[in-house]
């Protein structure tokens, strides 16, 4: 807990260390402005008609003050310090507004800050770091956990203020009377030690807030993005009573820490109290301070005391944000220290003979199986080259290593002979498109969504990509064409026209390599038919790799590759491996009910 505590503060300055600076500052000039407002008190009690000439300290004290106006001119008179009084509560309020709004602004500049630093250090993350993630994890911290620092932030930063306030007062009443307020500070400092575990059950309670709200969070993105099975199904209250149960032990967790917060604040209230009793007491029969005195520590202890409940306060929300900051910065070292390296300036790598992997292995779990064993393949540029095989066969996985999202435990992935080392990932994928069986969409029109893969295409370059993907007619017949609003994740438009989308923005990358991940599976015979064409067309210019379950999709490839349990059980192009009868691509063929005479 302390070293995030700590972690925590000096994140703050760091990164608004100017900030802070004024915002201390105004801290400091309010509290001048209120202690020169205390320096009045005694004067004012004085013209008031308290005789203050036997009062020990405090009759210094005032007349000291008098002297002082004397020197600037000013005769002490009861309009006078009234005057004064109005005005200092004046400029004191404005330097008040002035350091809430300095305040605030550092909370939010640390919110931003923390936020895109976790984003940034998400993005670079490996692929292999983000699969092993839970993604409502990831939004979770980037949304409630980020909210929840900011809050704190600004809870420590009040706490700064209460400090600089309250040694203000002490020093006043230091002045007036050393005994008593080092009786005073003696038992706070006890007070501090009795409720010290207070504040650990208070962080406690923040570190199951932090859990229980993470849990909450990830349950309600699960089911909204499975709402349409959840209505099929008919499981909506199931889902609802998971919901309500996850929500409840949010609110109770919230509860059990506004307990202990109020708790803490009772029991500091209550000792204040007996503390103050007990100093009036020995103050008055043993230190025999003067009456006027007494008044005056009166005063400031009634001011000082709601400054150290706050404080407490202050202290308290802030000890219970500390969980979110060390979840957020953990997430972050977890994803920086997996970073991919990034793209040598202006470094574009091109396939020009062949893309090969050689005897690449991979696990996607240290201690789990392997998903591929000693794959060597090779892809010719310019050519269409198919994987077939049944699901969790490891075609997918291939692709993956193929565009360098994933590296491989063992062996090597070779561009033209030369192997693809981790500085040239970024130049590599620059040359790549990828579309998969679930394509994503943004909440956006069509013009968006396919600008979103380059940024600077003209509108004839929107609509070429189009036509290649068989999407043309479908968005020239849309009401408002490319300026359509597709709904969330593309929901206002068929699976088979989404994927048609995806296939768009892929060929508007003009890419080197195109992987379709069974990208053509929703599409009808005739559609599906249009894009192979176009994709043949561009045969000799553009490499492609074909992942497809429906062989008569691979019907056009140069080279098919079966793949089987991670490892490739044959290969050759489709007349040889149909003409086999003991291959294994004749075999899924004849399962699928196709008919070699149809060929």
């Amino acid at each position: 807990m302390r070293s995030d505590t700590r972690n925590f503060a000096a994140t703050i300055i760091a990164v608004s260390r100017w900030r802070v600076a004024r915002a201390v500052a105004m801290m400091v000039a309010f509290s001048l402005t209120e202690g020169v407002g205390l320096a009045l008190l005694l004067p004012t009690l004085e013209i008031a008609g308290l005789d203050l000439a036997h009062q020990g300290v405090a009759g210094r004290y005032a007349r000291i003050v008098s002297s002082g106006l004397r020197a600037l001119g000013l005769e002490p008179s009861l309009a006078l310090l009234l005057s004064i009084f109005v005005v200092l509560v004046g400029v004191r309020a404005l330097f008040g507004k002035r350091q809430s709004v300095e305040i605030y602004e550092v909370d939010q500049e640390l919110e931003h800050h923390l936020r895109t630093r976790l984003y940034r250090a998400i993005a670079n993350a490996s692929w292999l770091t983000i699969c092993r993630a839970r993604g409502s994890d990831l939004t979770h911290a980037l949304t409630a956990e980020i909210d929840r620092i900011g809050y704190g932030a600004y809870a420590m930063l009040m706490l700064a203020g209460d400090l600089v306030i309250g040694v203000l007062y002490v020093a006043v009443a230091f002045a007036l009377s050393a005994g008593m307020t080092m009786v005073v500070l003696g038992c706070g400092v006890i007070l501090a030690i009795v409720l010290r575990r207070r504040a650990q059950a208070v962080h406690e309670r923040g570190e199951e807030i932090s859990s229980m709200t993470q849990r909450l969070y990830g349950a309600a993105i699960e089911h909204l993005q499975n709402l349409k099975a959840t209505k099929t199904y008919g499981l909506e209250a199931r889902n609802c009573e998971i919901f309500s149960t996850l929500s409840a032990e949010v609110a109770r967790a919230n509860v059990e820490s506004a307990r202990e917060q109020a708790g803490a604040a009772t029991a500091f209230e209550l000792g204040s109290v007996v503390i103050l009793a007990i100093v009036l007491f020995g103050s008055i029969r043993m230190l025999q301070t003067p009456p006027a005195a007494i008044l005056i520590l009166l005063v400031l202890f009634a001011r000082l005391m709601p400054r150290i409940m706050s404080a407490q306060h202050n202290y308290r929300a802030f000890v219970n944000s500390v969980p979110s900051f060390a979840n957020v910065i953990g997430i972050e070292r977890r994803c920086a220290s997996s970073a991919e390296a990034g793209s040598r300036p202006h470094h574009r790598l091109k396939l020009e003979h062949q893309l090969a992997t050689t005897n690449v292995s991979f696990r996607y779990a240290e201690s789990g199986p392997n998903v591929l064993r000693e794959v060597s393949i090779a892809i010719p540029a310019g050519r269409i080259v198919a994987l077939v095989g049944p699901s969790g066969a490891g075609k997918s996985t291939i692709a993956d290593i193929l565009t360098g999202l994933i590296a491989p435990d063992s062996g090597s992935v070779l561009l033209d002979g030369r192997p693809i080392g981790q500085s040239d990932l970024r130049g590599w994928s620059d040359q790549v498109g990828y579309v998969a069986s679930d394509t994503f969409l943004f909440h956006a029109s069509i013009r968006e969504n396919l600008a979103w893969a380059s940024a600077g295409a003209r509108e004839v370059e929107l609509w070429k990509a189009l036509e290649d993907a068989a999407a043309a007619s479908m968005v020239a017949g849309l009401a408002r064409g490319l300026d359509t609003i597709i709904g969330d994740r593309g929901v206002m438009l068929s699976h088979g026209e989404r994927q048609r989308l995806a296939l768009a923005r892929a060929f508007l990358r003009d890419p080197a390599l195109l992987i379709l991940d069974e990208a053509t599976n929703n599409l009808d015979s005739e559609n599906e038919r249009t894009v192979l064409n176009a994709i043949a067309r561009r045969r000799g210019e553009l490499t492609v790799v074909l992942i497809a379950h429906r062989l008569a999709t691979v019907r056009a490839a140069d080279l098919i590759y079966v793949v089987e349990n991670g490892t490739i059980v044959e290969s050759g192009d489709w007349a040889s491996l149909i003409a086999n009868r003991e291959s294994r691509f004749r075999t899924l063929w004849e399962a699928q009910s196709l008919h070699v005479e149809s060929i």
